[in-house]
């Protein structure tokens, strides 16, 4: 049972704050593998992070593991006036902050003539709500450590660009949030909402259980907390309840939500009432003899994207093409090869799950170039077929990821462990060891991916 408030609990409260109240309150703690942490947090591996701050002088590197100890080490690098202090501690009462980098700044603290600001590496390129909720609470503990509260909090990107922001601009929704998590960590248990951001989460299988137990609202694939107030306001309280509602009753019951949203809300919940989908539209694919199925692979934890799977099908028989950079460095000539690949087949429509590998490509393709023709192909071929499942059928499913949707109409993957997440960590372990059958695993899991594009996509065609 740990009541300690960290920078990682603004995270956990904006992801799932039954996160929060589970880390508080349960026995036996659920800890997430420390790259693990890194990854759901914007985070880098520690080569990373030092490149970042390579060009800074007078680097000095908290290197205590107890956080007593590595909060002793940090007030003495302060006190010493250290221009760059690295993995820095900070702590007052059950408050504990770990600034990625604290510099030095000239002004007035309790120090001398001078003063800490903090800064997270993250490797988002814009500062993010969860960003601010961390460099607030740094600036408050820095104010009780110093004497002198920064005016500002940074983010340090992978290319070592450092992005400034107000703190007092964000102060109130911090303030807020900070009462939240003291009221948890208390005690209070937060109102029970499961989102896909639950997913992070290592108590998701509890809240899972929990909100299907209850048959929960929540439930709905992409609902919003306020859909789900105004239902239970017009005494909508459950799937089964909404399921057994007209569309009628619900525009009479709840006529500022958009009939539309009433239509697929209530589809919703009669798919999930009954376990089993319902089919809205027809899906419109195009008629070509040969397709291809396309899913990237990226490490975020080093800002690398290294793999592009694709699968030909053609006469019925598909060939799988990993398209890999083994190091940062081949980034380009993977894209030179996986180029040259699709001026050869211009006209074929590409299938890929999610917005991912439409930005992967797009930002490729800005920073190593392509013809305009290849350029034209990329963006007139692709076909996200998740866009297309939300026009054309509901599932009884609160998740629609490739993972949750492949599994319903039938597909394996050949690991049982097989996530992305869990591929950044194999990718990890082959970077450290070299090790074939890793590499290998990486590849197999892309392979299934794609191969499970291909199902879903298939299914759909047969299904609709």
């Amino acid at each position: 049972m740990s009541r300690q408030i960290t920078e990682s609990s603004f995270y956990q409260l904006i992801k799932c704050p039954n996160w929060v109240y589970f880390d508080a309150h349960s026995a036996e703690p659920k800890p997430h593998d420390p790259l693990l942490y890194k990854l759901m947090e914007e985070g880098l591996v520690d080569a990373h992070e030092r490149a970042a701050i390579s060009d800074r002088v007078d680097v000095a590197e908290v290197t205590a593991e107890d956080p007593d100890d590595a909060f002793r080490q940090t007030l003495a690098f302060m006190r010493e006036g250290r221009t760059t202090i690295y993995q820095g501690v900070l702590v007052d009462r059950h408050w504990v902050g770990h600034p990625d980098v604290l510099e030095r700044v000239e002004g007035s603290s309790a120090l001398g003539d001078y003063y800490y600001v903090a800064a997270d590496i993250k490797r988002g390129r814009e500062v993010r709500d969860e960003y601010k909720f961390q460099g607030c609470f740094y600036a408050e503990l820095l104010a009780k450590v110093q004497g002198t509260k920064p005016v500002r909090g940074y983010v340090i990107t992978p290319d070592g660009t450092t992005l400034p922001y107000e703190i007092e601009e964000f102060e109130a929704r911090y303030k807020l949030a900070l009462d939240d998590i003291e009221e948890i960590v208390a005690g209070k248990r937060p109102v029970h909402f499961v989102t896909g951001a639950c997913k992070q989460s290592p108590w998701f299988s509890e809240c899972v259980k929990e909100s299907n137990a209850c048959n929960e609202l929540s439930s709905l694939n992409r609902v919003w907390n306020e859909e789900v107030l105004r239902l239970k306001d017009a005494k909508i309280e459950t799937i089964d309840a909404l399921a057994s509602k007209s569309i009628h009753d619900l525009r009479r019951l709840c006529p500022d939500l958009q009939a539309g949203r009433l239509e697929m809300m209530r589809d919703q919940a009669i798919a999930i009432r009954d376990t089993h989908h319902i089919v809205r539209k027809s899906v419109d694919f195009p008629e070509s003899s040969i397709e291809i199925f396309f899913d990237i692979e990226s490490n975020p934890l080093r800002d690398f994207d290294y793999l592009f799977g694709v699968i030909v099908v053609q006469k019925g028989k598909e060939k799988y093409t990993p398209f890999l950079a083994k190091r940062p460095e081949d980034e380009a000539s993977m894209w030179k090869e996986f180029v040259g690949f699709v001026e050869s087949h211009l006209d074929v429509p590409v299938y890929h799950y999610g917005h991912f590998e439409t930005d992967v490509i797009n930002r490729f393709a800005a920073k190593y170039g392509c013809s305009d023709l290849v350029r034209d192909a990329l963006r007139e071929n692709m076909i996200d077929v998740i866009e297309v499942i939300r026009r054309t059928v509901v599932f009884p499913l609160t998740f629609y990821s490739l993972k949750d949707i492949a599994a319903y109409v039938g597909f394996h993957w050949r690991s049982d462990d097989a996530s992305g997440a869990n591929s950044v960590l194999w990718f990890e372990e082959w970077m450290r060891t070299g090790d074939k059958k890793t590499l290998d695993k990486i590849l197999d899991y892309n392979e299934d991916d794609v191969r499970a594009t291909r199902v879903v996509k298939d299914w759909l065609v047969k299904h609709t």
